[in-house]
């Protein structure tokens, strides 16, 4: 009789055991599984900040307008994404997903704005190059004393720029390392877009008069005398400061923009005259 019992209890101390396990289980994968209420905490807060709770990646964003069905996320308008990130996301909500979200959509949005400048940058020189064809750059005059260069059309100025000159630039050059500019009759020979500055054409100095000179002074002429925009090292804004001065070792320098200018309208062999 009593090991009927203890076989018994035996057997039921099994069961219950069991279904603890069971139950320990059950509790376990109900534990992981995400909470309603949280996930409607997280939506709400959502909505009070402004953001558009995404459900299928469980996360609040603000780069979209709504989530559409079969549409995926519609795309906030540039003011608003703007006034977003400039606003909330650099200062309250700085290390916050959709915040990260926002500002990954805006540098896009800023570099597509770059791109299409760009082009219509390039759209703006192509024009300009056929609106020049019909009247081609036939002579480049330089007028040292001015700090000014012309694009001239039968006697007629068509495009006028300012200039930086050497750093001696009073005088003809006549050698090497002296750091005047040319002067007189010359041709642009050739170009470098792959030139230490922003492009380069190359002014055919020294001519045979030039070389006359520098041989019965016994010194070097020098030479690769060019018309180039600024330095590639160089940041835009600090040469528009050091354009106003001469600062070159002997050369003809404009802008970047204004060399892209040139490049475009000036074609190889085009007299240059350079003037004191």
């Amino acid at each position: 009789m009593i090991k009927k019992i203890l076989k018994l209890t035996l057997t039921l101390t099994k069961i219950i055991f069991k279904l603890c396990i069971l139950l320990l289980a059950i509790i376990g994968i109900i534990s992981l599984l995400p909470s309603t209420d949280k996930t409607f905490e997280a939506i709400e807060f959502c909505a009070d900040d402004g953001g558009i709770w995404d459900d299928e990646y469980k996360v609040c964003r603000f780069d979209c307008q709504y989530i559409g069905n079969g549409e995926g996320c519609v795309l906030r308008t540039d003011e608003e994404l703007k006034d977003y990130v400039n606003g909330y996301c650099n200062n309250d909500g700085k290390w916050l997903y959709r915040c990260e979200m926002a500002k990954l959509e805006w540098s896009k949005r800023v570099l597509r704005d770059k791109m299409n400048g760009l082009k219509d940058e390039d759209k703006d020189l192509q024009q300009s190059s056929q609106n020049f064809d019909k009247t081609p750059i036939d002579k480049i005059v330089i007028e040292k004393n001015l700090r000014k260069m012309y694009l001239m059309n039968n006697g007629n100025i068509i495009k006028e720029y300012k200039i930086s000159l050497g750093s001696n630039p009073i005088g003809a050059k006549h050698q090497e390392n002296d750091g005047k500019t040319p002067e007189g009759q010359y041709v642009i020979e050739t170009r470098n877009s792959n030139s230490k500055f922003h492009r380069a054409l190359k002014i055919s100095y020294p001519d045979e008069k030039d070389k006359k000179w520098a041989k019965e002074h016994n010194v070097s002429a020098g030479g690769d005398i060019i018309i180039h925009g600024f330095p590639n090292w160089a940041p835009d804004f600090l040469f528009k400061y050091i354009h106003k001065s001469d600062w070159t070792k002997g050369c003809i320098a404009v802008t970047n923009e204004q060399i892209e200018e040139i490049w475009a309208l000036v074609k190889d062999g085009t007299p240059i005259e350079i003037r004191p």
